[in-house]
């Protein structure tokens, strides 16, 4: 398959990688020393599953590919409005876009920026992968799974997937399982930024437990507010999935914003925040994490 992924941080890098290993025409979107080292060295994966280098080919605009059968939209939050053009080609292209972004409105607001709904597919991707140095992506933890939305998308990523150690699901609910991954996502970018410190030492405190389920419920509330229908036990089981992370695990926003790089708190923390003031839902929790990035975002920390 002719695949494009537009992003190439740490999970569009891996997503690139693997289907690149697996025999696709796998093409990253991606600019500066990255696409420099991985078109003069490749691109380096670490895994506990074991290294492996791949060689993708580097663009750095979709609008410069003239066919495509997939494309991955795997870039921060806060691109949406600047990719959503070349994902609009892409689309007129012929090929499927499944979005694997974190938060809640993304398949809306590329729809908002003329992408065709029904050539997108919203995703959920349950892999922890940053991008370490140019050409260099390492993968934490063990779980590499990928949730998408039933559909044409579904099908063809599931085939390009296949024979891969990324396992794909597909469900009729994706909207609860976005809502899902965004509790995760959130409370883990919450409880470090209050923290400040990774997710082993906020466990480890008095007060860590209780706060943990407190800003997940947080996230559920506000999504049942706005009519998502959460089970009943999704507060145990997000509970059981954070205290799966590692001691010493830090989330993305942190990671961002400790190397001075913009962060996806608008998206995350402040959009739950925003949700909750319009459904009448106290978000506290929410509401402080987010100041506590932003803050520190602003000063250039």
């Amino acid at each position: 398959m002719k695949i494009v992924v537009v992003g190439a941080g740490g999970l569009g890098s891996y997503v690139g990688a693997v289907l690149s290993q697996a025999g696709h025409d796998v093409v990253l979107v991606t600019r500066g020393d990255h696409r420099t080292t991985i078109e003069s060295d490749g691109l380096r994966v670490r895994s506990h599953a074991g290294d492996f280098v791949a060689n993708p080919r580097c663009v750095g605009s979709a609008l410069e590919i003239e066919s495509a059968d997939l494309a991955f939209l795997t870039t921060k939050t806060f691109s949406v409005d600047d990719v959503a053009p070349q994902l609009a080609h892409l689309a007129d292209l012929g090929a499927h876009v499944v979005s694997l972004l974190n938060g809640v409105t993304a398949i809306d607001r590329l729809v908002e920026r003329g992408v065709p709904a029904d050539r997108l597919a919203d995703g959920v991707a349950y892999m922890t992968s940053f991008r370490v140095q140019p050409g260099v992506v390492e993968r934490k933890a063990a779980h590499q799974r990928i949730v998408l939305g039933e559909g044409r998308a579904a099908d063809i990523a599931a085939e390009a997937f296949d024979g891969t150690l990324v396992d794909i699901e597909v469900t009729a609910e994706v909207k609860v399982e976005l809502w899902q991954k965004m509790a995760v996502v959130c409370s883990l970018s919450v409880l470090c930024a209050l923290g400040d410190h990774n997710m082993g030492s906020v466990r480890g405190h008095i007060f860590g437990a209780e706060l943990q389920r407190m800003a997940i419920a947080e996230v559920m509330s506000v999504g049942r507010a706005h009519g998502v229908l959460l089970p009943p036990d999704a507060e145990d089981r997000i509970d059981a999935i954070l205290d799966d992370f590692p001691d010493d695990f830090f989330p993305s926003v942190i990671h961002d914003l400790n190397q001075g790089r913009r962060t996806e708190m608008d998206d995350l923390g402040g959009a739950i925040s925003r949700l909750g003031r319009g459904a009448g839902v106290p978000t506290p929790l929410h509401d402080a994490g987010t100041l506590v990035v932003q803050t520190a975002e602003t000063a250039g920390h």
